[in-house]
């Protein structure tokens, strides 16, 4: 069970790497092409939605070929791609090759998500949780690396590293042998695996929890029974996600480009702000689930919420170079949990359906992220950046007012107490 853990964390380690790049390179990708923020808005917006495509057609996928040769194929053309671009190619090939890496990665994403879930499923959490922190890990080295490089003008031979990177992944996942799990890759009408397999190993915290318990159909336990009254729940968590992911994509994707145009930063060190802030969302997710257990899922949303409104406005008038990396750890700590908690509390909410109110809300998050990155990148074109800061101010504080009134019109019964769930992601 080791081998099939080391193989999904190795595949999301390079998850982190692809989901940051375009972030990272902005700064100086823009002036070599003579491009503007419109354009990177534009880049990033068929980036997502191009995962988004590949998350919908893996499951039509699975039923043709092997996962194993899903991912095959998503590592070798992660590479090609990254390689295409490290050339620094026309534009429209440039597009051409990151809207192919976002739907290999929507792809890739998905088949470990599930192999991960159906192979270990007495234990998927502990898994999932370590499956979390290496995407975050991946998160926080490539931008480190890339500022690292531009400074001696080398930047893309990051691209390379990442291409030989998937080259070496697929190596590895032929010489694998997975044993007892080895059906879970054969295409779905080949499968004869009927149960999980169970996984023996510590127990994992609360945040684990969060994401099994929402990517699969087994219930949470609570100390009382919820009444939910309407039929808008479901729309109304797909506008919460599509907000969040309006925020959160958002600021990831613009970091670095905020702290140029702000003069809190140049081209090398802007894309050490991403590095900070993922490095500040690892440590924050190892803890985030515990917070959410001890506060309950309603009060722990609603001050992070908060704090993330909070935060956002601070980070809007600062001027500090200090003070700004300052905001951008304590808005990682935030973040950090906001996601995986909501989607647990959904799932809380809405017990049937889960693993398609999981894919919705999922989707939501992403078309949000890719529209504001679109918009966020003509406004900076037009309009100074605090515009688009106090954008995401505006749109996290409707995230808030939606969270508070729906609470209170769904009228949730007894206890929001966090559930008892300590061997799960």
């Amino acid at each position: 069970m080791k081998r099939l853990v080391l193989m999904g964390s190795l595949f999301y380690l390079m998850m982190g790497f692809v989901k940051v790049t375009v972030a990272s390179i902005l700064t100086v990708l823009l002036p070599m092409y003579g491009k503007a923020y419109t354009d990177a808005g534009t880049l990033i917006f068929v980036e997502f939605g191009a995962s988004i495509g590949g998350m919908l057609i893996q499951p039509w996928l699975s039923n043709q070929i092997s996962k194993k040769t899903m991912l095959h194929i998503g590592a070798w053309g992660i590479a090609i791609c990254y390689t295409i671009v490290a050339f620094l190619p026309a534009w429209p090939i440039l597009l051409l090759a990151i809207g192919l890496v976002g739907f290999l990665g929507g792809i890739i994403d998905t088949v470990i998500g599930a192999v991960i879930l159906e192979g270990l499923r007495s234990n998927a959490a502990i898994a999932m949780s370590r499956l979390e922190i290496a995407f975050g890990i991946g998160s926080l080295l490539l931008p480190l690396a890339i500022g690292i490089l531009i400074t001696s003008g080398m930047w893309n031979y990051a691209l390379f590293g990442i291409a030989v990177y998937a080259i070496l992944l697929s190596i590895f996942l032929r010489v694998m042998k997975f044993h007892e799990v080895e059906p879970l890759f054969l295409p779905a009408h080949k499968q004869h695996v009927s149960a999980g397999v169970t996984m023996g190993a510590a127990s994992s915290g609360p945040l684990s929890a969060a994401v099994a318990a929402a990517a699969t159909n087994q219930p949470l336990t609570s100390r009382g029974r919820l009444m939910i009254r309407g039929s808008l729940l479901l729309p109304a968590f797909v506008l919460l996600f599509f907000l969040y992911g309006s925020t959160d994509i958002g600021l990831v994707h613009y970091l670095p480009s905020l702290m140029l145009v702000n003069g809190l930063a140049d081209d090398s060190t802007a894309p050490f702000s991403v590095t900070v802030f993922w490095a500040a969302m690892v440590i924050g997710r190892m803890f985030a689930g515990y917070e959410a257990e001890k506060l309950g899922y309603r009060k722990y949303l609603f001050i992070h919420w908060t704090g993330m409104i909070v935060l956002l406005a601070l980070f809007a008038v600062n001027r500090s170079v200090t003070l700004s990396y300052v905001l951008i750890v304590l808005l990682g700590l935030t973040l950090s949990g906001l996601f995986v908690v909501t989607l647990v509390y959904a799932k809380k909410l809405m017990p049937r359906n889960i693993a398609r109110n999981t894919s919705i809300l999922m989707a939501g998050s992403a078309v949000g992220g890719g529209l504001f990155s679109v918009t966020a990148g003509h406004m900076l074109d037009t309009f100074a950046p605090a515009y688009v800061q106090w954008l995401m101010v505006s749109i996290a504080l409707c995230s808030l007012v939606l969270y508070v009134l729906y609470v209170k019109e769904k009228n949730v019964g007894t206890s929001e107490a966090s559930a008892a769930v300590v061997s799960h992601h």
